[in-house]
């Protein structure tokens, strides 16, 4: 995970959003990293080790999108689908919907699902097996994102395809340099 957080900083100084990295783990999703850009005031609360709820943060649904469906359902269902605002999706079914669009688009969002004035957007970071073990997410005024969600999509998957490159080069050198010639 090391290797990402070169991502996660460009992204920030990119968008001049705050950016995180997060990682799933035994059916949680959780963070690694985070960068504040320089000269940015405002704090948001996403901090290193908090676990991020599955069903309404944007770093969550976009790496259970690429899991496998019988599997990234399993983990909506065993999560407590608490509604933090009136935004927030409580039913297993919608969230299903959203991972069906997030498959499609490549994109994640959390649009004040957590938060009052606060959205997120997430792309997941594939490794060599194709899975979704990584997200890389940027949050902000949740106004902001809205009007800019074009520009920082295409930002963020372009800065998340480099991610995954790189993830999957290493683990690809990695298992050579472990065959035995």
């Amino acid at each position: 995970a090391g290797l990402l957080t070169h991502y996660c900083d460009v992204l920030a100084e990119r968008t001049g959003l705050y950016t995180f990295l997060c990682r799933i783990n035994e059916g949680e999703v959780y963070c690694i990293y985070t960068k504040q850009p320089d000269g940015m005031r405002k704090k948001y609360f996403v901090h290193v080790g908090q676990r991020m709820p599955l069903h309404c943060t944007a770093a969550a649904k976009s790496i259970i999108a690429f899991l496998p469906q019988k599997e990234g359902m399993r983990l909506l269902q065993g999560n407590a689908m608490l509604p933090f605002t009136q935004q927030t999706k409580t039913e297993v079914d919608a969230v299903a919907d959203e991972l069906r669009d997030i498959r499609t688009s490549g994109v994640a969002f959390c649009l004040e699902e957590l938060e009052v004035g606060v959205s997120g957007m997430s792309v997941p970071v594939f490794i060599a097996d194709g899975k979704a073990a990584f997200s890389i997410s940027l949050l902000g005024d949740a106004a902001f994102i809205w009007q800019q969600r074009e520009a920082l999509t295409q930002e963020l998957i372009r800065v998340g395809c480099q991610a995954s490159e790189q993830m999957r080069s290493v683990q690809l050198l990695t298992s050579v340099k472990t065959v035995k010639w």
